[in-house]
């Protein structure tokens, strides 16, 4: 539905004539998406109420959070607000699962009187045998179960991915065993992230991987697709099956509000999916695009630290300093997205969630000072090692208070980066990444950073992801010749 004001009208020649609204906004009804169910998904309870009615039918659809099913009202006995303790919902090949639901409305089709009905898993085990059994249905050409890390593995070879810029296939060979034992983890911990995959016949032909590293943000990454000698499928449906089945399980966690994704800046899929899309809604400040540079930096670099520059945490008013900064200087949806705010910077949900499944996460703060004075700041992450191959979780942030091409803030650079050096050093890594996003890079060129190129910070808030999703559908829809 599409809702614009008018101001005023009139007719001519049978139309309704008026001036350009100066601005549309279109309503939805619905959250998820539902798909239609297969003839063999059934449903089955006692009526609470009267337990002599056993009601068994088949059902007409299903999303993560409901169904719905065609409904005979003199022997079902439904109405909008009944609740069921318990039903039981089958699928050939599958377990039977049980849920709590509620009615919710009923209405007429052409076919009869649907009952909508909205369901709640009983447990954990039950949600995720829910979640499968709606996948299966929703998204029947990809999988996110099973092993697939020596797939996976063989699909970067052949896609190019090892092949990205400022990158050598040899460089990976040492990752390979991080990479499955990481994997192994999210399987464990579906809440947390989970791989995308679209098997073809000699393995996989495409697949994404999607991780929730901060408390409200799932992040989008280790995208890969090659189309194998005699497919049936194109690109465009390759693609479109493996985002919406990265994108719509997220919807049913209840602290989703924000995605991003760290993307190559000059990808034609990436600019007409998501950098079209963000730029249409950027005055809403729902979604942002933020260039930065790529560049890596090498742990065992013997960097010298300015001798006018001193290291060290953040006093409180210093800290202060940092937040009013970024929010000076970054979009809302970037500082949300990526806990740069007060109240979530130290991560200290995330690093318990991740803790619990096995994962490490971590953030730090370290202040530059010239004379005594705070110049600038930076932001040491770090992630399991693994879960993403180009190491964007293993990322340094710098902030500078001053405009940073003054020379004490490039030296503050320089000293801060020689910092980070020794911090992911002492956590076991090799490499560390550096989002540029300095107008005056003279501090790069002095530690020599490796030039991975060009990128783009997209954002967008989790409210436009049934948009985003329709988008994805309509942009991917093939061709006719």
């Amino acid at each position: 539905m599409v809702h614009f004001q008018v101001d005023a009208a009139r007719m001519e020649g049978g139309l309704l004539v008026m001036t350009t609204p100066p601005s549309l906004v279109r309503f939805r009804h619905r959250w998820l998406r539902r798909t239609q169910a297969s003839a063999s998904c059934t449903l089955e309870f006692d009526h609470p109420l009267w337990p002599q009615v056993h009601v068994h039918r088949g059902l007409l659809d299903v999303s993560y959070e409901g169904l719905s099913f065609l409904t005979q009202p003199g022997e079902d006995l439904m109405y909008p607000g009944l609740r069921l303790p318990v039903m039981e919902v089958a699928l050939d090949g599958c377990a039977p699962v049980r849920l709590r639901a509620e009615v919710r409305n009923i209405s007429s089709t052409p076919h009869g009187r649907r009952c909508g009905v909205s369901v709640r898993p009983l447990d954990a085990e039950g949600a995720r045998a829910w979640r499968a059994l709606v996948e299966a249905q929703a998204h029947p050409t990809t999988k996110v179960e099973g092993d697939w890390n020596d797939a996976t593995w063989k699909l970067f070879e052949r896609s190019g991915y090892f092949r990205l810029p400022g990158k050598e296939p040899e460089k990976f060979t040492s990752l390979r065993d991080q990479f499955s034992r990481a994997q192994d983890k999210l399987q464990e911990a579906p809440l947390l992230g989970y791989r995308v995959v679209r098997p073809a016949e000699d393995g996989m032909e495409a697949t994404l991987s999607v991780l929730k590293p901060y408390a409200g943000s799932w992040m989008a990454h280790q995208l890969a697709r090659h189309q194998p000698p005699g497919s049936r499928s194109t690109a465009r449906e390759a693609l479109r099956d493996i985002y919406l089945r990265g994108y719509e399980p997220t919807q049913a966690d209840p602290e989703v509000k924000w995605f991003f994704a760290y993307c190559e800046a000059n990808v034609r899929w990436v600019r007409y999916t998501k950098f079209d899309f963000a730029t249409w809604y950027a005055d809403t400040g729902q979604t942002c695009l933020v260039p930065f540079r790529l560049m890596e930096g090498e742990v065992d670099s013997l960097w010298t630290k300015p001798a006018n520059i001193t290291l060290g945490a953040p006093t409180q008013e210093e800290r202060a300093s940092f937040f009013a900064r970024v929010a000076g200087t970054r979009p809302e949806a970037y500082r949300e997205a990526l806990d740069l705010v007060p109240e979530r910077f130290d991560l200290e949900a995330t690093r318990t969630g991740w803790g619990d499944a096995g994962l490490s996460r971590e953030r730090e703060l370290v202040v530059a000072r010239h004379e005594g004075r705070a110049v600038a700041f930076a932001v040491f992450e770090s992630a399991q090692p693994g879960l993403n191959l180009f190491n964007v979780l293993d990322g340094v942030r710098l902030v500078p208070l001053e405009e940073d091409a003054r020379p004490q803030v490039q030296d503050a650079f320089v000293a801060l980066l020689a910092q980070a050096a020794e911090w992911y050093r002492a956590r076991d890594r090799k490499v560390f990444v550096h989002y540029v996003e300095a107008t005056c890079v003279e501090y790069a060129e002095r530690v020599s950073l490796a030039d991975l190129g060009d990128g783009k910070l997209w954002v967008m808030s989790a409210r436009l992801l049934p948009e985003f999703l329709e988008h994805l559908c309509e942009s991917t829809t093939p061709r006719v010749a």
